[in-house]
């Protein structure tokens, strides 16, 4: 048989985490026909893999790409991403998905989402089948699976209401929430920290999570708090951790409701947060000893991107426009920041402005929080509730001393070390100011830094982890391992050489060692540049 391609005399890495093994793939109609001893096959085209590593593609089990995917050009946006060796993205996490709206959600759910977008939508559609649709018809550079937003359900219903749904609206949520699931979306995703999902309690998640486990979908969720106290939990400082209440909280719903939990960017905010690692990792494997569906995901920085408003209570996001006006709430809230860096660790330094989504702020993007409050002079409370309040609580921030700073990173080792942890990007990426370095080269650093020079984990554990563990978490079929008649979304890499090149002061810097991306038996990145705009992604579909 002659095939259309043969990656020839790689060392196969199958993302079963079992040894590597040399061979010929032999990729035929987009898919891998044949697996045979090196030098065994022919093909139309031959790829020469001598002396590097055939892994199945890279899933991103955590991106927010799906506000991209609708424009006419996402692949010139989401072009690092495949050149770091990504082939699959599972998005609409954090409680964010474009669908379902409604007229009157529509404008909601943009003004939810605007950090994570790069241009307008069009919204030609209402339903999440619509919006599957409409990204199948359009073409997609990376194959795509979407989950629903809990958010973007709840402003579809009760707009941004912080008040608990009646009982006629719970049962429209789970409605909405099935009628998506069974058009294609894997699970359901949530934002706890994040309006309006900050306002669920719990009655709502237990009976969402019912339907989401009844239909065999996933629950991902951002859990109300990654730090050790926080606005959240009362009392204040009595009692567990707050990370570690959240955490049990969330287990607690996935053993009552049986269903499928993810826990996303298992992360530890702020110096004194780093303590409790091993009491939340203790946690999460004590109820998936008692039978509990849970894992996790991390990415491999000490920085993560978020929203501005991210670090403000409940009560101050609940009427926002008003409340970051008045200066009675100024001055509760001046009095809580004090408190909770002092508890955290936590400095304005550790803070830097990725985007400021107004024009004034464009002059402060990359600037941590310390610079900005001496250009503005101000202090830099005050800085920082200027540009929330500029930025109409838009802004995008980089957040440091996630489980770790720097090289400082042993909390991070502990969680990204753990067999239960898949990795991810967490990437919001657009052309829309400075970048997080996770867009760029999350896949690589693990490969490198920590598999191959810090040896925290074997290359073919670090590849498992990053294909067949988060397949089998969303539910993705034919993607995540090295089978015949599975698609043939292959990266080819050196083992030696691949490495992350970002750095503070240029995050956009691309990896080294990933030599070639195929997705659907095509070509589609060679030594790290875009070699077609060609979409040869699919559209998947629970």
């Amino acid at each position: 048989m002659e095939f259309d391609l043969v990656v020839s005399r790689g060392t196969i890495l199958d993302g079963s985490g079992q040894p590597g093994y040399l061979a010929d793939l032999g990729i035929l109609g987009g898919k891998i026909a044949a697996i045979a001893g090196p030098g065994a096959l022919a093909g139309r085209r031959t790829l020469d893999a001598s002396s590097l590593a055939v892994a199945p593609g890279f899933i991103d089990i955590h991106s927010h790409i799906d506000w991209l995917l609708a424009l006419p050009d996402h692949e010139d946006v989401l072009a690092p991403m495949v050149a770091q060796g990504i082939t699959t993205v599972v998005a609409g996490n954090c409680g964010f998905s474009p669908a379902p709206v409604t007229e009157a959600s529509i404008p909601l759910v943009e003004h939810s989402a605007e950090i994570l977008k790069d241009g307008d939508l069009a919204y030609r559609w209402r339903s999440m089948g619509e919006f599957l649709d409409a990204l199948e018809g359009g073409g997609l550079l990376v194959n795509a699976a979407l989950l629903v937003g809990h958010g973007t359900l709840r402003q579809a219903i009760m707009g941004n209401s912080p008040a608990a749904p009646s009982p006629g609206q719970l049962a429209y949520l789970c409605s909405l929430a099935r009628a998506s699931l069974r058009e294609g979306a894997f699970g359901l995703s949530a934002g706890l920290a994040y309006t309006p999902g900050v306002f669920a309690h719990k009655h709502e998640l237990l009976t969402l999570l019912r339907t989401v486990a009844d239909e065999g979908g996933v629950f991902t969720v951002h859990g109300r708090a990654y730090t050790w106290v926080s606005p959240v939990y009362k009392p204040l400082l009595l009692g567990p951790p707050h990370n570690l209440r959240s955490v049990r909280e969330l287990l607690g719903l996935a053993e009552e409701s049986r269903a499928r939990l993810q826990l996303s960017h298992q992360i530890f905010i702020g110096r004194r947060t780093w303590p409790t690692v091993p009491w939340v990792l203790r946690a999460i494997e004590r109820a998936v000893d008692r039978g509990v569906d849970a894992a996790f995901d991390a990415f491999p920085y000490t920085v993560g991107n978020t929203t501005v408003n991210a670090l403000f209570p409940a009560w101050v996001l609940d009427d926002f426009r008003a409340r970051i006006n008045d200066p009675a709430v100024l001055r509760r809230l001046r009095r809580e920041f004090a408190m909770f860096r002092l508890l955290l660790g936590l400095s304005y330094a550790d803070i830097r402005l990725l985007w400021g989504a107004a024009p004034e702020l464009a002059e402060l993007e990359g600037l941590d929080f310390e610079a900005i409050a001496g250009r503005l002079g101000r202090s830099a409370f005050d800085a920082y509730v200027h540009v929330a309040r500029a930025s109409d609580g838009k802004a995008r921030v980089l957040l440091n001393t996630y489980s770790g700073v720097d090289a400082q990173d042993e909390p991070l080792r502990a969680v990204l070390s753990h067999p239960l942890c898949a990795f991810e990007t967490d990437a919001i990426l657009t052309r829309r100011g400075r970048h997080n370095p996770a867009s760029f080269g999350t896949f690589p650093r693990v490969l490198g830094h920590y598999s191959r020079d810090l040896s925290l984990f074997r290359i073919e554990e670090a590849v498992r982890r990053m294909t067949s563990l988060p397949a089998e978490r969303i539910g993705l079929l034919d993607v995540g391992r090295i089978v015949p008649g599975r698609w043939a979304d292959l990266v080819i890499f050196d083992p030696i050489t691949v490495a992350d090149n970002t750095t503070p002061r240029r995050a956009d810097a691309p990896p080294s060692g990933i030599r070639a991306v195929l997705i659907t038996g095509e070509l589609v990145v060679q030594d790290g540049v875009l070699t077609s705009k060609t979409r040869q992604g699919r559209l998947l579909r629970r």
